[in-house]
């Protein structure tokens, strides 16, 4: 699966994004929970929920809240990335499950 990085003023990698043309949000929930130490905390239960949510899976990694949202729930592409934004060396890991997906 190919990422699209976003990076900060000092050029690290601080979240990214997925197409979504290529994976729904339960796949994405799926992925996640795959990654060793990762807990799902939050993810879409409800059938046609992408009309209600643009913030449909949130995670814990070693102590970390990560968010994936979709924006304006219309967008072609998924955010990844902790909550607040901003680097974390744990956002490696989940991007590597991303690119193995």
């Amino acid at each position: 699966m190919k990422v699209y990085d976003l990076h900060d003023s000092e050029g690290r990698v601080y979240a990214f994004e997925i197409e979504n043309l290529v994976i729904g949000r339960r796949s994405v929930c799926r992925v996640v929970s795959g990654i060793p130490g990762a807990s799902v905390v939050r993810q879409p239960v409800r059938f046609l929920s992408w009309f209600r949510e643009d913030t449909f899976c949130e995670f814990d990694l070693d102590g970390v809240r990560f968010e994936v949202w979709e924006p304006f729930g219309d967008n072609s592409r998924y955010w990844i990335g902790p909550e607040p934004p901003q680097w974390v060396p744990q956002l490696e890991i989940v991007r590597q499950a991303f690119l193995r997906y």
